[in-house]
C-alpha cells in the first residue's frame, strides 16, 4: 500500500505533468504549432503510454544501487523509518543504521561490502525505545502540519530575508523556513549537502551576477528567458553532461558483466556475521523468499512498456511521429535512468528535466527543422525520457525502502505498476483541474522543468546558445567529467575523497532556488553536529525528525491546495 500510495503521489513527476505537458500546452507558440492542448482522454493516453517503461528498466539496476553503490535515498530511508516506528521493528532500525554506516564506508573509500562488528546498533533506536521515536515523529508531524497551515494564512513566514531585502529581491538569496527542505539535510550525508551549498554559492552567488553584469542575462534574475536563472541552468546541465559522459562510457565498458546480470544472482554480504547481525541477513543480499523478478519478467514488461509507448505516441501525433528518433531515445532510457537514480539517491532531487535534454540534442537530426511540428515532437521525445527516468528513480527509492524493511521486491514492483496505471487517470484529472482553476504559469507555479525543456527544443532548432555561455559550459562539462573520474578512482585516499566535489550535487545547487538550498544546509549542519557530538547514537532521532517533517508538510499541502482553490483569504 505504501508503494501504491507513493506512486500515486509522484505521478505528476513520473508522467510529465510538471514538465513536458505544461511545456506543450502553455509555452509553445503559434509558429511552433502550439499551444498543443490535450483533452482529458488524450492526457490519459499520454500518461498510460509513459507509465510502465521507467518502472521496468529499474530492475537490472537494482543490485547496482542497493549493494554495489549504495546511496542514501532520503525519502526511501524516511519511509522505512516510519514503517519501522509504526511496527516497533528493531530489525528495521538496525538495517537503517547499518546502511548509514555502509554509506560512510563508501565515502571513506573503504570496501563497501563490510561493516565492522564493533558497530553497536543497539545503542541507538533499540536502546532509546520505539516509543520515543514514535513520539518524535508525531511531534514533528504536528509541527510541520501547523507550519503548512500557518504559512498559507501568513505567507510572509515562508521565507526569511536573512541577507537583507536587496539580495532577496534582486538576487533571490533568502531562506526558506520549510521543515521539508531542512529534513533533506538531516538525511543526506553532510558532505553531499556541503557540495550542494557550494554549488549554490558558485551558481547564484558568482555566475549569476557575472552573467548579468556582462550583459549575457540582462533580464530579471528569476526570468528563464533573459535572466541569469536560465543562464546558470545551462552550467548545471554542462556539469551533469560531463558526469554523464563518464558514467555512460563506464557502463559501456562494463555492460557485459555488470549491467545485464542474472537478476536472480545474489551478491556477497554487506555485513560480517556476528551475534548482533544475525537478524540482518538481507542488507547485502538481493535474494528474497518470494523474489521472482527474473530476466523473463524484465523482458516482458520492457516489451509491454515499449508497445504502450509507441501506441500512445501514434494516437496523439499520428503519422508525424518520428519512429526512429523515439526508438533511439527509448534505448537511452536505461543509461540515463542510471544517472537520474544516482542524482535522486544522492541529493533527494531528480535531474530528469536536465537529463531529458540529451535525446533532444542527440536525435535532432532525425526531426528536421523543416518539420512544422519539430518543437512539439522534440518535446514528445524528451517527455518519454523524462517520465521514464523519473519513474526509475522513484522505483529505486521504493526498492531502497523495501531493502531496509525486508519487503519482497516482486510486491514492490507490481505495487508501483498498479499505482502508475491507476494513477494515470486520476493524476490527469487533477492536472486538468489544477490548470483550469489556478492557471499555469504563475508566480506560485513557475514550471522550471517546462522552461528547461522548451528552451532546449528551441536551442536545437535555431535560437542559438545564450551569449557568453560556450566557454563556461565547456569548462563545466570538463570539470564534471574530471570530478566523476576522481570520485570513481580507487587510488584516491579516504582522506581526500570527500574533498572531490560531486558534479550532481554542484549542479543541484545551481538549478534549485537558494532559499531551498540554504534550508537544506541548515539541516546538514545539524546532521554534522549530531554525528560529531554523539556519533551514530543519535542519528535515529534525525531520521525520525525528518520523517515527521516530510509527512506533515506533504500531507497538509493538500489542505493548503484546497484552501487556495477556494480562494481562502490570507491574513
Amino acid at each position: 500500500m505504501v508503494v501504491i500510495a507513493s506512486s500515486l503521489g509522484l505521478m505528476p513527476f513520473t508522467i510529465g505533468s510538471v514538465g513536458i505537458l505544461p511545456a506543450m500546452e502553455f509555452l509553445t507558440n503559434e509558429s511552433e504549432n502550439g499551444p498543443f492542448r490535450l483533452d482529458w482522454s488524450q492526457l490519459c493516453v499520454w500518461s498510460i503510454g509513459v507509465s510502465i517503461l521507467g518502472v521496468a528498466v529499474t530492475l537490472p539496476l537494482r543490485k547496482r544501487f542497493l549493494v554495489q553503490e549504495p546511496l542514501p535515498f532520503p525519502f526511501g530511508t524516511s519511509s522505512a523509518a516510519m514503517i519501522g516506528s509504526l511496527h516497533r521493528d528493531t530489525d528495521i532500525a538496525d538495517r537503517i543504521l547499518r546502511a548509514q554506516n555502509d554509506l560512510d564506508s563508501t565515502n571513506d573509500k573503504q570496501k563497501p561490502s563490510l561493516v565492522e562488528d564493533s558497530v553497536d546498533t543497539d545503542d541507538s533506536l533499540v536502546q532509546h525505545g520505539w516509543s520515543q521515536n514514535n513520539k518524535l515523529i508525531l511531534i514533528t508531524f504536528l509541527f510541520a502540519a501547523l507550519y503548512s497551515l500557518t504559512a498559507y494564512f501568513i505567507p510572509q513566514i515562508r521565507t526569511v530575508n536573512i541577507f537583507g531585502n536587496y539580495l532577496a529581491r534582486e538576487w533571490l538569496f533568502s531562506l526558506s523556513t520549510s521543515p521539508g527542505y531542512i529534513s533533506i539535510g538531516l538525511i543526506v550525508p553532510p558532505v553531499t549537502t556541503l557540495w550542494i551549498v557550494v554549488g549554490c554559492l558558485i551558481g547564484w552567488g558568482i555566475l549569476s551576477p557575472l552573467s548579468k553584469f556582462n550583459g549575457w542575462a540582462p533580464g530579471s534574475v528569476s526570468d528563464w528567458e533573459s535572466g541569469s536563472r536560465g543562464w546558470i541552468m545551462w552550467i548545471a546541465v554542462a556539469l551533469i553532461l560531463g558526469d554523464t559522459a563518464i558514467t555512460l562510457s563506464t557502463m559501456l565498458l562494463r555492460s557485459f558483466n555488470v549491467y545485464m546480470p542474472n537478476l536472480e544472482e545474489d551478491t556477497q554480504p554487506l555485513i560480517r556475521s556476528s551475534s548482533r547481525s544475525k537478524a540482518l541477513p538481507l542488507l547485502g543480499s538481493l535474494h528474497y523468499r518470494d523474489d521472482k523478478l527474473t530476466t523473463k519478467v524484465y523482458l516482458i514488461w520492457i516489451l509491454a512498456g515499449l508497445l504502450l509507448c509507441f501506441a500512445s505516441m501514434i494516437v496523439l501525433f499520428g503519422s508525424s511521429v518520428p519512429i526512429l528518433a523515439l526508438l533511439l531515445a527509448v534505448f537511452t532510457i536505461l543509461p540515463l535512468s542510471h544517472v537520474n537514480i544516482r542524482c535522486y539517491g544522492e541529493t533527494g532531487t531528480g535531474g530528469a528535466a536536465y537529463i531529458a535534454k540529451i535525446p533532444q540534442f542527440l536525435f535532432a537530426f532525425l526531426i528536421p527543422s523543416t518539420n512544422p511540428n519539430a518543437i512539439l515532437l522534440s518535446l514528445a521525445v524528451a517527455g518519454v525520457v523524462e517520465a521514464s527516468v523519473w519513474q526509475a528513480a522513484e522505483m529505486m527509492d521504493e526498492f531502497k525502502m523495501g531493502h531496509l524493511v525486508n519487503a519482497p521486491p516482486m510486491s514492490l514492483f507490481y505495487g508501483q505498476l498498479i499505482g502508475s496505471l491507476v494513477g494515470s487517470a486520476i493524476s490527469m484529472l487533477v492536472y486538468r483541474l489544477y490548470t483550469n482553476m489556478l492557471g499555469f504559469p504563475s508566480k506560485d507555479f513557475p514550471m522550471p522543468s517546462a522552461h528547461i525543456l522548451i528552451s532546449t527544443a528551441r536551442l536545437v532548432y535555431g535560437r542559438g546558445m545564450p551569449p557568453g555561455l560556450l566557454k563556461f559550459g565547456i569548462v563545466a562539462s570538463v570539470l564534471g567529467a574530471i570530478f566523476k573520474i576522481l570520485k570513481d578512482s580507487k587510488r584516491l585516499s579516504s582522506r581526500w575523497s570527500p574533498c572531490v566535489p560531486s558534479s550532481v550535487a554542484l549542479a543541484a545547487g545551481m538549478y534549485i532556488m537558494p532559499e531551498m538550498i540554504l534550508a537544506q544546509g541548515i539541516g546538514g549542519l545539524i546532521h554534522y553536529y549530531t554525528l560529531g557530538r554523539w556519533g551514530r547514537e543519535k542519528e535515529s532521532r534525525l531520521i525520525s525528525t525528518a520523517t515527521g517533517f516530510i509527512l506533515g508538510e506533504g500531507l497538509f499541502s493538500l489542505v493548503t491546495m484546497i484552501l487556495q482553490s477556494i480562494d481562502a483569504p490570507h491574513l
